[in-house]
C-alpha cells in the first residue's frame, strides 16, 4: 500500500543560477577498511535523500555511498527541497523516515521523495526505497518501516543471502 502524505509546500522564485555537478561522483565507504576496495559486484549502493546509514549522520559525506551487503537501517532527512521547472522551490517537513532494506551484493538502492501534481500551497508527497541491479532494472521497491516486525523481516532476509559467519 502506498504511503501518502500532505507536506506543506512554500514556492520561491530562486534569483541563482542552477548547481552543475561534476559528476563521477566517488562514493564513500561505509564499511571497514580493507587492502583494497571492494568491487560494485560486492558491495550495494545507496543514494538519494538520506541522512543516517545505521544510526550514523552521512549528511556531511557526498550522498553516494557503498556498504557491505546485509540489513541496513536508512533515516531521511527531516526537510525536502526540490527546484521544479521556472526556477520554483518546493519545500516540505516530511519527517524523519526509517526504511529497513535488506541490501544485496551488486545492487543499488535509492531513497526517493515524488511529489504529485501541486495544487495552490499543498500537495502529495511519497518517500519510497529502490533497488537497482547493475544495469539500472529496477528490481524491488520498498515502503518505511514501521513496526519492529519490518526490522526483523529485513534481517531475516539478509541472513539468506549472507555468508555464514567463519
Amino acid at each position: 500500500m502506498q504511503k501518502h502524505f500532505k507536506g506543506f509546500v512554500m514556492a520561491l522564485a530562486l534569483t541563482a543560477g542552477a548547481c552543475v555537478s561534476g559528476g563521477n561522483v566517488r562514493p564513500d565507504r561505509l564499511y571497514p577498511s580493507t587492502p583494497q576496495p571492494l568491487g560494485p559486484q560486492q558491495v550495494s549502493t545507496l543514494s538519494g535523500y538520506v541522512q543516517f546509514v545505521d544510526d550514523k549522520d552521512v549528511s556531511s559525506l557526498s550522498g553516494y555511498f557503498e556498504l557491505l551487503p546485509g540489513c541496513h537501517f536508512i533515516g531521511t532527512p527531516s526537510h525536502w527541497a526540490d527546484q521544479s521547472p521556472g526556477n520554483v522551490a518546493v519545500t516540505a517537513t516530511t519527517g524523519r523516515w526509517t526504511f529497513a532494506l535488506p541490501m544485496k551484493a551488486g545492487r543499488q538502492y535509492r531513497i526517493e521523495v515524488i511529489a504529485g501534481q501541486m495544487t495552490a500551497m499543498t500537495g502529495p508527497l511519497t518517500i519510497k526505497g529502490y533497488e537497482r541491479d547493475l544495469g539500472g532494472t529496477q528490481t524491488r521497491e520498498f515502503e518505511r518501516a514501521t513496526s519492529q516486525k519490518d526490522i526483523e523481516a529485513c534481517k531475516k532476509e539478509a541472513a539468506g543471502f549472507l555468508p555464514a559467519a567463519q
